[in-house]
């Protein structure tokens, strides 16, 4: 099966399976396991924060970044598009009665200074936060880059609230930009991002700020169940992936950009292939049931999703997909679609 339904679906490689046989463990609840220590600092290293706190997931590391942000009954600005409005439960709004504040999200995942500041003049709450999210998921793994965030940071001083970045695929933005991480993070309070999804590890994300931020944070992660015991086990396998599978998220692109030029050959797939700058590709469907088309795919070997609608696909490159099962895809897709319009 080629599932291209999503970067999670990766299974830890060989090599990582052997480092987290031989982990080093202890009970991270009280401090005492050696590789997430390791790996949380690492982390902080990495995106140039101070501190860092390892979570079981994305969620968990944007909903604890908006409880320390906001306390209590602020509201947060968040994209019309980002994962945290449609993808995470409504967590901060049920658990720390702040208000999901919509900014409309362009083509780009980029917000119009005109709808920020008329959101700003007319607000009836206090910001507690502004969230971006880099890439941007649901805008097709679109890149914000350092300009654009420096100018995000300068706008949420003048409103005086801090700036937390979903950045739960942020490596893959920093190698579409050729850029060092540091660049796109440097400017914003906070930031999270995912060990599961590109880099290939088996779950976790980390959240990273200064030392206070994720003092408070820790707290909270208690509070909502997230203090994990022997948790090495799975932070080694994070740390591995820190280490080892950056730079390969180039590879990833390319196949994303080689396989929707192949499908650009078929009328009943409509791509943007301009707008493909990382690991995901959204296509719309013309002409046929989209339904059908899934099924009959995922009948013949290949898995993609539907996020949005019916008419639309997601399909998503990761460290499971090499070129070989993309030209395969390819030809799976012409025989489907063929099977289908006959």
């Amino acid at each position: 099966m080629i599932d291209l339904r999503s970067d999670t679906v990766s299974k830890p490689s060989l090599a990582m399976r052997k480092i987290i046989m031989n982990s080093d463990v202890g009970d991270d609840v009280i401090g005492d396991d050696p590789t997430v220590k390791r790996l949380e600092k690492l982390s902080a290293e990495i995106v140039g924060k101070q501190a860092a706190l390892y979570v079981p997931s994305g969620t968990m590391g944007n909903l604890i970044a908006l409880l320390v942000h906001c306390e209590i009954n602020k509201a947060a600005i968040v994209g019309s598009e980002s994962h945290i409005l449609w993808h995470e439960g409504l967590g901060a709004t049920k658990m720390g009665g702040i208000h999901l504040s919509q900014i409309k999200n362009e083509s780009d995942g980029t917000f119009s200074e005109d709808e920020l500041l008329n959101f700003t003049n007319d607000q009836v709450s206090l910001l507690g936060v502004l969230c971006i999210e880099n890439t941007q998921n649901r805008c097709g793994g679109r890149v914000l880059n350092s300009s654009y965030i420096a100018n995000i940071a300068r706008f949420s001083k003048t409103v005086d609230c801090p700036v937390h970045m979903d950045g739960a695929r942020i490596f893959n933005a920093a190698i579409a930009l050729n850029c060092n991480v540091q660049d796109l993070t440097k400017d914003v309070d906070s930031v999270s991002f995912c060990f599961s999804k590109g880099l290939g590890a088996p779950v976790g994300s980390v959240l990273c700020g200064n030392d206070e931020f994720i003092r408070k944070a820790k707290k909270i992660r208690r509070n909502l169940g997230g203090g994990m015991r022997q948790v090495g086990i799975i932070a080694s396998a994070a740390e591995y992936a820190l280490l080892n599978n950056i730079d390969r998220l180039a590879e990833d692109h390319e196949n994303a950009k080689l396989l929707a030029q192949h499908l650009l050959k078929f009328p009943c797939l409509e791509i943007d292939l301009k707008s493909i700058e990382t690991n995901i590709i959204y296509a719309k469907i013309i002409g046929i049931d989209g339904d059908k088309l899934v099924a009959s795919l995922a009948r013949h070997g290949v898995q993609v999703s539907q996020p949005k609608t019916k008419q639309e696909i997601r399909i998503v490159t990761h460290i499971d997909i090499s070129r070989e099962q993309v030209l395969e895809a390819v030809s799976i897709f012409e025989k489907v679609i063929s099977n289908i319009s006959d």
